[in-house]
Formats: structure tokens, sequence, C-alpha cells
């Protein structure tokens, strides 16, 4: 999918999570969420990655202003950050749609590594390399992924492991 097509959808996420939190004016407020900015940087910066073979500093400015690294523009739509601090994303890695990281987050690079459709990282989370996390998990805060977790699981720990199932509409806030 396009960056910008995918903005979209990250740009309608950050909308209903306004409105949900009894915004007025849900697209205006929208505007003063971090989480579209940061995620705006991203997608512009695989724009200019894609046509110029630069991000013209966009990434720069994403590192430096958000503490946010990504080394991979394979990154669905509908991706929401709601406290866009200090993540890592490395190179190789898949992420899929609708997934929400939280504060904190770091995803190993390399091959293999993928979390799912409506996946949440709780703060702190760390996904190791060639790890993946299956559609609609939720998993806890500070935990380790290793290996591989079920789909539509609730997983915790170090290294993490699966506590239950996760109920619908609990992993994609």
């Amino acid at each position: 999918m396009e960056p910008l097509r995918a903005l979209r959808s990250d740009r309608a996420r950050v909308v209903d999570a306004v409105r949900d939190r009894g915004a007025r004016f849900p697209r205006a407020a929208a505007l003063a969420d971090p989480s579209l900015w940061a995620v705006g940087l991203l997608r512009w910066g695989a724009v200019l990655r894609r046509g110029l073979g630069t991000s013209l500093g966009l990434s720069t400015l994403l590192r430096v202003g958000f503490h946010i690294d990504v080394w991979t523009d394979d990154i669905g739509p509908g991706l929401r950050l709601p406290h866009p601090f200090n993540i890592v994303i490395g190179d190789g890695v898949e992420i899929g749609p609708e997934c929400t990281l939280l504060h904190g987050v770091t995803v190993q690079r390399g091959a293999g590594t993928r979390i799912g459709r409506g996946v949440v990282l709780a703060n702190g989370t760390t996904v190791l390399a060639g790890a993946s996390v299956g559609d609609g998990c939720l998993v806890g805060a500070a935990s380790v992924v290793r290996g591989a977790i079920p789909p539509a699981s609730v997983a915790v720990g170090v290294p993490a492991r699966v506590v239950r199932a996760s109920r619908p509409g609990e992993a994609a806030p």
C-alpha cells in the first residue's frame, strides 16, 4: 500500500480515538495529537525515499523530535502510536495494519520478524529478531517476545507466554 493512503488510515484511527475521548471537533483536535505528527513524518519519509532515494531529513526529525527510529517501510495502514516516544523498529520487520505501539517498544531487525494485524504492543515491549506476533494479539508491558505468539492471544512476561485468549475488540484501541 502506498504510504499516503496508509497515512489517511492512520489519521482516521487518530480521529476516532479523539472522538471516543469526547472531542467536540475531532478532526481539529486530532491535529494536536503527537501520534499524528509522528506517523506523518514516518509516512512522508517513506514517500520521499521511494521517489528520491532519501527522506530529506524527515527520518532524522522523527529520531530527534520523538526518539523514534524506523528502519523499514513495511508498515501497514492504520498505525497508531498513542505515546509516540522511544520506539525502535528494525530493518526487515513487517508490521500489519491497524497495529498500536505504545511508548518504549522495540522490534528488533531480522528476516521473519512479523507483527500481525490489529496487534497491541504495550509499554516497553521487546520483540526479538525472527519472532512473530499473530493477528489480534495483546502483548503486556515490559514483555519480551521470542518465537511465535498465536493469533488472538494475550501474552505477558519474559519471555512472553500466552495467558489467555484476547477478547473481541480488546487488542485494537
